[in-house]
């Protein structure tokens, strides 16, 4: 009886009730006033006709409309009302002119930084990549920069707590998904102690990605130990456009000489403490050097969004001097922007390799445009490998994902599962020029609806590391082939043959 208790108390189950309550009268009126007033069916139907045209007259992604108007059609009106409430992959008008704001006091603090690639030997279509994402996003390339990829993920929370114990001045730190167990009671002992030092501590988490995990009085707690903490769109039970918004990033700066990101949350089976869905493969990149930078003003400019506090971003920056090779550029990608730079970034990259692309991703629910992309490269003598989960973590994305098999299969495309669980490293490589590590799937909700976060790596040291790791990977993986595709089940099939309209909406 206490279990039960303890389920229909936490926040996430009285969230969705409440949600699921809300849609349900929404959708229950719509029929029932269709069925009474003949006159109002036909409004709800012109309704739907109206929305559908200014559903085809966005600017949105094909895909992603598709799946709309479908959802219209089926449940007139209802399926109306749902896209003026979610179907907008923009934030709310709020948050726009918030952020709009933040980043105005940004490049005001930041108005001497230049785009650094023009002084560096760049290989042309890496410096069209780099100078698009400057030019759309005042986000710059760094050289001196050492780069470290840490693959599995407890080769990754070794360095990670290595790294948080050398804290002097501050240690900020934002994540998606925070759960209690090994890997974040570590950490929290770390930080306690850097915050008795004297350190600046601060912490921001999704509320989304820790509903089920932390209790509603969290930062208070966190405050309490001398952690400044900041929840980002707290989740509440109303039909609300940003609620589809989240803060996906993972994030950590210290003494704003080092940074992280990658893949990996800090929870247990990041590091494989416990087992979910089989062995968990992750992977994350450690900086060191001038563009730490970058990810410091990422933190500061959600901070002071979600504080208030302004921050003088000068004072963050990095002091110590490091020589290294190759090009750094870290950028975060957010559903503000008109520009996309990881769909954008991610395109570029597939359609000037020369030898091979290398893919690892959870999901691999792609938009018509990435599709022919990897298609068009492997029929031109590219070597495509994408690596995706045998387990999954969640069965209907799966089925999606198995689905884009057999076209890409057919086109020359690799295809490798993992086999000894689920793969959560979101890495492409290319020719041993360049490389993207960070946050953001081959998925609609990465790429165009979360704040995401990755580095852009090119002739770094790095390069040759994460080229190894993936050779690893291919060696613990199983080759998919037409036949193997033939062999799934029928319902595997027929729930990837129905979801894949709406792959874009979930």
């Amino acid at each position: 009886m206490k279990r039960i208790w303890n389920v229909i108390t936490k926040k996430a189950f009285v969230a969705t009730i409440l949600l699921a309550i809300e849609i349900f009268l929404l959708i229950l009126m719509m029929f029932i006033l269709g069925r009474l007033f003949v006159i109002f069916g036909i409004g709800l139907y012109i309704i739907s006709l109206i929305t559908i045209l200014f559903v085809v007259n966005d600017m949105g992604n094909p895909a992603y409309k598709i799946s709309w108007i479908i959802s219209i059609i089926l449940i007139p009106f209802a399926g109306a009302v749902l896209y003026i409430i979610f179907g907008k992959r923009h934030t709310t008008k709020n948050m726009k002119q918030k952020f709009n704001y933040i980043d105005a006091h940004g490049r005001e603090c930041m108005k001497n930084m230049k785009n650094n690639v023009s002084n560096l030997n760049v290989y042309y279509n890496c410096k069209q990549i780099i100078d698009w994402i400057w030019n759309v996003s005042r986000q710059t390339s760094y050289s001196n920069t050492l780069t470290e990829f840490l693959s599995p993920g407890d080769i990754y929370f070794k360095r990670l707590i290595e790294d948080l114990k050398l804290a002097k001045k501050n240690i900020f730190i934002e994540f998606f998904i925070i759960h209690p167990g090994k890997m974040w009671n570590e950490v929290v002992d770390v930080l306690v102690a850097k915050a008795k030092a004297g350190v600046d501590v601060r912490l921001i988490y999704d509320d989304f990605g820790t509903i089920a995990s932390l209790p509603v009085d969290y930062p208070e707690y966190m405050e309490k130990l001398g952690i400044k903490t900041k929840v980002f769109n707290i989740i509440k039970p109303r039909l609300d456009a940003f609620m589809n918004n989240r803060d996906h990033r993972k994030i950590v700066v210290i003494d704003g000489n080092i940074s992280y990101t990658g893949g990996i949350n800090l929870a247990d089976e990041y590091i494989n403490e416990i087992e979910r869905f089989g062995y968990w493969q992750d992977c994350g990149i450690r900086l060191e050097g001038e563009a730490t930078a970058s990810f410091t003003i990422l933190f500061l400019r959600m901070w002071h969004y979600l504080s208030g506090e302004k921050s003088h971003y000068q004072d963050y920056m990095p002091t110590e001097k490091i020589k290294a090779s190759g090009v750094v550029v870290p950028f975060g990608d957010n559903p503000i922007r008109d520009h996309h730079l990881h769909d954008s970034t991610y395109l570029k990259i597939i359609t000037c390799a020369k030898k091979y692309i290398y893919i690892e991703t959870p999901y691999l629910v792609m938009d018509y445009e990435l599709t022919a992309a990897l298609i068009f490269a492997a029929e031109s003598g590219v070597e495509v490998v994408i690596i995706t989960p045998h387990i999954p973590d969640k069965f209907y994305v799966h089925a999606l994902t198995r689905s884009s098999y057999k076209k890409l299969i057919k086109a020359g495309v690799k295809i490798y599962e993992f086999t000894p669980g689920f793969i959560h490293s979101k890495v492409i490589l290319s020719d041993d020029l360049v490389a993207v590590v960070g946050t953001a799937n081959f998925d609609f909700r990465s790429l165009y609806l979360h704040f995401e976060c990755s580095v852009l790596l090119y002739k770094t040291e790095s390069l040759q590391q994460i080229y190894c790791d993936f050779k690893r990977i291919i060696g613990e993986s199983q080759e998919i082939t037409l036949e193997k595709c033939k062999q799934r089940s029928w319902f595997q099939k027929l729930l990837g043959f129905v979801l894949k309209p709406f792959a874009p909406l979930m």
